[in-house]
C-alpha cells in the first residue's frame, strides 16, 4: 500500500516530467525562426553571364532539330559548351577542326540510297550517331550501309524481347536489367520500354552497351538483339540506336556516354543536386471539404494536418532528401473557401525542424488570369505578415505571362519550377535573372522508362526533380488518386527508386538554382600533360562540379583548389574552384595484368 508520501513523490516526478516537456516545446517553438529562409544562396550570375559557345568544339546534327532526337543533342551541346549547327540533308565533308560528333536522325532526315555520302563523312574521323536507324528491309538492302554499322545479318525484322539489359561501364550506375520479374506478375505496370525491335546480329570489332532480353532457355544470351552498339569503320566510332533511347532529356546521358567511350578521359560540368518538390503543398483554404470529409472524414485542413503531413514526414526522415514544398493560398478562384490563417505559420514551423525550404505555387483553377492569381498570392502572404523569402514558384505549364509577372510583380523570385516541359530544356533561364527547372520525374509513376531517363540525367547532369503533384490528391479524380492508394506509390517509389542518388547532393530549390547558375555560366577547357597527369582550366564561380570519366584508371591526387569523390569504378565527381586543377590519376589497381611465361 502506498503512502501519502510516496503519492506525493510520484505526484512531483510526473509534474516534473510534465514541464521538461512542455518546457522544452515552448523553447523550441520560441527559438524556432520560421520566417527564415536559411536555403537562399545569393549567386549573383544571370543569364548575361552564360559565356558564348566558343568554337573549339563542334557537333553537327543532320536532322529536324525540333524533333526528339534533335531536341536530345540540343540541350547536350548547351550544357557541353559545343558549338551546334543543323542540316535538313547530309552535309559534303568539309575541312574543319574540333569536330566532335556528327549525330544523324534517319526518322526526319533521308538517308535511303545516300550511303555514299555517308561514307564520305567518315572521311572526318568525327565520331558518328544514328539516332535511329531507318527500317530492318532497307538496311538489308544495303550491303555498304550495313558495313557502315557493324551489321552482318538482319536475323528478323521485328521481334519482342522480354526487357532491357544495360552493360556496364556505359550509363551510370553500373548493370542493369529493366524486365518484369515472372513470380510478380504486378510489375508488368512498369513495362513501358519499346520491346518490339528489329533484330540484327554484329559482327567482330563492334562493342554493344544495351540489348534486348530473351528466354536463355531459347536464344544464347550472346545472341541477344542489339539495342546500342558502336562499330568502327575507315577510322571512325560508328554509333546505331536501335530504338527511342536517344530522344529528349533521356538522350543525354546516352551522348555523354558515347563521347565518354570514345575518349581517354572525358570531363563534363553537372549540377550536382537532386531535388523532390510538393506541388500545391499545404493548401492553406479548405477547399473541396465535402468531398474530403466523404473519403477521410476530415475536411481539408484536417486531411493535410492529421493524416498527410504526418506521412511526408515520415517518408522524409527515411530518405533524408531535403524538400520543398510550394504552398497554395488558394487553387479554385470561383468559389469561397475559408482561409486558415494559423496553417501557414504551422507548416513554416514544421518545415524549418525538418530542414525544409517553402515556396509558392501559381497553379490555379477559375476565371482570374495567372497576372491576378499571382498578384492575389502575393498580396496573401503580404498581409498574412509573413516575412519569409520565398525564392521560388510553382506553375504547372509554363506561359508566356510568366515573363511579365516574373519581370513586374515578383523581383524577389529567383527560379520556377514547372512539370510540363514542352520541349525545352531541362534547366536553363527563363529571364536574365530567373532559372527554370522543369520536373524530370513524377513520384507516383515508377516505369522502366522513367527509371532510365531518371539514370541518364543523373550521368549527364548529377540532377534530378522529383515532383510530388499534391493538387491530385486534395482534387482527387479516381481512386489512385486517393492518399492511401497515391502514397503508397510516392513512399514506395521514393524511398527506393527515387533516392538512389549515387554521390549527388540532396538540395532544396534554392540550392539548385544556385548550382544551376554555376553550371551554365561556368567556363572550362581540359588538357593532358602526360600519362599520369590532366589539367582542367576553369573560369567563373566561386566553385563548380564536375564529372571525370576514365577508363581502367584511378585518380591519386588533386590539386589544393579541389576535391573528388569516387562515384563508381572509372568515375569521379570534381568539386572545383576556379583556376588550374591538376588532377593525377595512374592505372586501376583493379586491372589484372600477366607478367609470367605464356608457354
Amino acid at each position: 500500500m502506498l503512502s501519502r508520501r510516496d503519492y506525493f513523490a510520484i505526484f512531483l516526478m510526473m509534474a516534473t516530467v510534465f514541464f521538461i516537456f512542455q518546457f522544452s516545446l515552448v523553447m523550441k517553438a520560441q527559438g524556432n525562426e520560421y520566417d527564415v529562409n536559411e536555403h537562399v544562396v545569393e549567386v549573383e550570375l544571370k543569364a548575361s553571364d552564360v559565356p558564348v559557345v566558343e568554337a573549339e568544339k563542334k557537333v553537327w546534327f543532320v536532322g529536324d532539330i525540333e524533333g526528339p532526337v534533335g531536341d536530345a543533342v540540343r540541350q547536350w551541346c548547351t550544357y557541353t559548351r559545343q558549338q551546334l549547327e543543323v542540316f535538313s540533308e547530309i552535309p559534303e565533308p568539309i575541312t574543319i577542326t574540333g569536330l566532335e560528333a556528327i549525330v544523324i536522325d534517319p526518322k526526319t532526315v533521308d538517308i535511303k540510297n545516300k550511303t555514299d555520302k555517308l561514307l564520305k563523312l567518315t572521311e572526318l574521323r568525327a565520331t558518328m550517331i544514328f539516332g535511329d536507324l531507318p527500317d530492318a528491309a532497307y538496311i538489308d538492302s544495303d550491303e555498304e550501309l550495313k558495313k557502315l554499322l557493324g551489321i552482318t545479318k538482319v536475323v528478323q525484322p521485328a521481334v519482342h524481347v522480354e526487357g532491357v539489359q544495360i552493360f556496364s561501364g556505359f550509363l551510370l550506375g553500373g548493370e542493369t536489367v529493366y524486365a518484369v520479374n515472372k513470380d510478380v506478375p504486378e510489375e508488368k505496370r512498369f513495362e513501358d520500354l519499346d520491346l518490339d525491335i528489329a533484330w540484327y546480329d554484329t559482327g567482330l570489332g563492334t562493342k554493344t552497351y544495351i540489348v534486348g532480353v530473351m528466354d536463355e532457355d531459347l536464344v544464347h544470351p550472346y545472341d541477344f538483339p542489339k539495342m546500342i552498339w558502336r562499330s568502327y569503320y575507315n577510322g571512325t566510332f560508328i554509333y546505331a540506336v536501335n530504338g527511342d533511347y536517344l530522344q529528349g532529356m533521356m538522350g543525354i546521358g546516352f551522348l555523354d556516354s558515347m563521347m565518354y567511350d570514345t575518349k581517354e578521359y572525358y570531363i563534363y560540368p553537372v549540377v550536382n543536386a537532386n531535388n523532390i518538390v510538393f506541388a500545391d503543398f499545404p493548401y492553406l483554404s479548405n477547399e473541396n471539404s465535402e468531398e474530403l470529409k466523404k473519403i477521410y472524414a476530415r475536411d481539408a485542413e484536417g486531411f493535410q494536418r492529421d493524416i498527410a503531413w504526418p506521412g511526408i514526414i515520415s517518408m522524409a526522415t527515411r530518405s533524408e532528401f531535403c524538400m520543398t514544398c510550394f504552398l497554395s493560398e488558394r487553387f479554385d478562384h470561383d468559389h469561397e473557401a475559408e482561409i486558415s490563417r494559423d496553417e501557414t505559420k504551422f507548416y513554416l514551423q514544421q518545415m524549418k525542424e525538418l530542414d525544409a525550404e517553402a515556396g509558392r505555387s501559381l497553379d490555379y483553377k477559375g476565371s482570374i488570369s495567372l497576372t491576378e492569381k499571382a498578384e492575389l498570392s502575393r498580396k496573401y502572404f503580404l498581409e498574412e505578415g509573413i516575412n519569409y523569402r520565398f525564392r521560388s514558384l510553382y506553375i504547372k505549364e509554363w506561359k508566356d505571362e510568366m515573363k511579365d509577372i516574373l519581370d513586374n510583380q515578383e523581383p524577389d523570385i529567383r527560379t520556377v519550377v514547372s512539370s510540363v516541359r514542352n520541349n525545352n530544356q531541362a534547366i536553363s533561364f527563363c529571364s536574365d535573372n530567373v532559372t527554370i527547372q522543369y520536373a524530370t520525374n513524377k513520384a507516383d509513376e515508377y516505369t522502366f522508362k522513367n527509371a532510365l531517363l531518371y539514370r541518364s540525367l543523373l550521368t549527364s547532369l548529377g540532377y534530378t526533380n522529383v515532383l510530388v503533384d499534391m493538387s491530385q490528391v486534395i482534387w482527387p479524380g479516381s481512386e489512385d488518386d486517393e492518399w492511401q492508394n497515391f502514397f503508397d506509390h510516392v513512399f514506395s517509389y521514393v524511398t527506393s527508386y527515387w533516392s538512389d542518388w549515387m554521390v549527388f547532393d540532396a538540395t532544396t530549390i534554392s540550392e539548385s538554382d544556385a548550382r544551376i547558375r554555376k553550371m551554365l555560366s561556368v567556363k572550362y577547357s581540359d588538357e593532358k600533360k602526360d600519362d599520369k597527369t590532366i589539367v582542367l582550366h576553369t573560369s567563373g564561380a566561386d566553385e563548380n562540379y564536375f564529372i571525370i570519366r576514365l577508363h581502367d584508371t584511378e585518380i591519386t591526387g588533386i590539386s589544393d583548389n579541389a576535391e573528388y569523390t569516387r562515384i563508381e569504378k572509372d568515375s569521379y565527381l570534381l568539386k572545383v574552384k576556379p583556376g588550374d586543377t591538376t588532377i593525377t590519376v595512374r592505372e586501376s589497381e583493379e586491372v589484372f595484368h600477366y607478367d609470367g611465361p605464356f608457354d
